[in-house]
């Protein structure tokens, strides 16, 4: 066949193809299912949790709405805000002022805490596996509790110029403006591995034979390969490089999809970055976009459903398996990125000061649906650590004088605010002094160390803060016999303030049944405590289980005292 013949025929046939292909697509509606009226500017892209969504807004406000477009709350800041921010697994939303205060606040829109850094973040705060905050500004790294204790603080001596993000091990990853990779660990361990040149993403990779990996996009379409050697060692590999420069990028389960700067989208494959499929979002020319992204211009999120694309002009959807473009909806008037949500539905902050919603996708994400946010992708081992560097010497840890030194070596450390690299053992240590009575060989007529300084112990380990102490907190205060001991464990646990998982309420409410022994007044009014704290810090659904225990303290009978003082927290929470 000649190819003039080949091209009248085949031309049509392939046009036809296409069009049915393009027809396929289903229809979403451009319509929003509700809108609600901001009255402030929309700065940064929704952050969306647990079916609600939180926007911040020019004005220092944020605001919270639920998935069927109820307001929640408003929290109004002293000063305007940085267009990020972050929320933890709890719900608790973490914000920063423009001069460098960063604030907390709960899921009902009320004030944790604040922290003045002197400086503004440079990019959204990172919550870590146990809850921990990592908080860049400037050339430094910040750690703190959920509660706002300090950790550590690590100088890179070089301000930060890809924004961190946490990788498939829990820690931190980040480039500084003198072209250095720089990975930092939960216990502030640093690891530094000099680039070619300043890239623009960093996509963490899955762990593989106990190894973690990254791929770094640069604006000129080159890819580099950053792994770990038999030695353990960063070294670097060049892949075959894009055709043009990359607005975003984000990996899940062994792929990176990538969206250029001309609107298509690309599937990667790892670790050699071959294109598995290219596609058309709505950015491209010949989808009524300019086909031409700027580098951050975009946003983008891979899960089982799909790839999306996410830009202020709207939203695109493939199948990851083989690139089909499964919809395009296309938004007029935003004011910044859209967000997606696990739901289906598309958040989108209009410089109209409205919050327009969108339903795009019939298909929920295929996680265990829950009011709190998802659970860390692992565990930095802190609820169950190794035997700490004293277990070793036997029961000479006991000895007074090591016991002393013990004890003021880590309340200095945390005073000092630097825990860092000695975190692991010293939690491990404060969990094998506080929770001796829970050793099988344990003796209360003649104990190895004293109850006074077990409740010090107990004390510095609210201080550390780490979610994965609540279950053994909770463990001891049920379990142990003394009434000081657990009202220690209930002053921790407040302090700790977080507990998704109930652990802490659980084993409070106990207190009520029939059968309890535990009638101590200090220890059943720090229970009551405890309790509030929680419900403070985390809101619904723990606070209604919270709430419902206060309330049986004032109905149980108790001492009089107790009832009043769980009656004056209870209503602490509605002030």
């Amino acid at each position: 066949m000649k190819k003039s013949v080949f091209v009248a025929v085949f031309l049509p046939f392939a046009a036809l193809l296409w069009g049915q292909s393009r027809a396929a697509e289903p229809p979403v509606s451009a319509e929003p299912i509700w809108e609600q009226d901001l009255m402030g500017d929309v700065i940064g892209l929704p952050f969306l949790q647990a079916e609600s969504a939180v926007v911040v807004l020019k004005q220092g406000y944020i605001k919270s709405y639920s998935r069927q477009g109820n307001w929640l709350w408003t929290y109004r800041a002293s000063e305007e805000l940085t267009p990020y921010v972050t929320r933890s697994r709890e719900g608790t939303s973490y914000v920063c002022t423009v001069t460098g205060t960063v604030i907390a606040v709960n899921r009902v829109g009320r004030e944790l805490w604040k922290l003045d850094l002197g400086s503004p973040v440079t990019s959204p705060i990172v919550v870590g596996w146990d809850g921990r905050l990592f908080i860049p500004a400037g050339n430094r790294i910040y750690c703190r509790t959920a509660s706002g204790y300090s950790l550590w603080m690590r100088n890179l001596e070089s301000p930060i110029s890809v924004a961190p993000v946490l990788d498939h091990r829990g820690a931190l990853a980040m480039v500084l403006d003198n072209n250095e990779f720089v990975l930092v660990s939960h216990l502030s361990f640093v690891e530094r591995f000099q680039l070619r040149d300043k890239p623009l993403h960093i996509v963490p990779l899955e762990v593989t034979e106990g190894k973690d990996s990254f791929y770094l996009f640069y604006a000129s379409g080159a890819i580099d390969r950053i792994y770990r050697n038999p030695d353990f060692d960063f070294v670097s590999e060049s892949l075959p490089a894009l055709s043009q420069t990359p607005a975003a990028a984000v990996n899940w389960k062994g792929n990176v999809a990538v969206t250029l700067r001309d609107g298509r989208v690309q599937l990667l494959s790892v670790p050699g970055a071959d294109v598995l499929w290219t596609g058309d979002s709505h950015e491209t020319r010949a989808e009524r976009g300019d086909g031409s992204l700027g580098p951050y211009w975009a946003a983008m999120q891979f899960d089982e459903r799909g790839v999306y694309t996410l830009s202020a002009k709207g939203v695109t959807g493939f199948r990851a398996s083989d690139g089909r473009r499964l919809w395009i909806l296309r938004v007029t008037g935003a004011a910044a990125i859209p967000s997606f949500s696990d739901e289906g539905y598309l958040y989108s902050g209009g410089t109209d000061r409205i919050l327009h919603a969108y339903r795009i996708e019939e298909r929920h994400r295929n996680v265990a649906r829950s009011l709190y946010g998802p659970m860390p992708e692992g565990s930095y081992g802190l609820g169950n650590p190794p035997p700490s560097s004293w277990a070793r010497l036997g029961n000479g840890r006991f000895d007074p004088v090591i016991v002393k030194v013990m004890h003021d070596t880590v309340e200095a450390a945390i005073r000092q605010g630097q825990i860092g690299e000695d975190e692991t053992d010293y939690v491990a240590y404060l969990m094998e002094m506080a929770g001796i009575s829970l050793a099988p060989t344990y003796s209360p007529v003649r104990p190895q160390i004293q109850i006074g300084e077990r409740v010090e112990f107990i004390r510095l380990l609210g201080y550390l803060g780490s979610r994965e102490t609540v279950p053994f907190l909770a463990t001891l205060f049920s379990r142990d016999r003394e009434p000081i001991i657990k009202t220690a464990c209930c002053e921790a646990l407040g302090r700790i303030g977080v507990d998704p998982g109930g652990d802490a309420i659980r084993a409070f409410t106990f207190l009520l049944a029939p059968d309890n022994a535990t009638q101590d007044p200090s220890t059943l009014m720090a229970a009551a405590t405890a309790t509030k704290n929680l419900c403070r810090f985390s809101g619904p659904p723990l606070s209604d289980a919270g709430i419902r225990l206060l309330r049986a303290f004032g109905a149980t009978d108790f001492p009089t005292r107790v009832k009043r003082h769980a009656a004056a927290e209870l209503e602490s929470l509605f002030r």
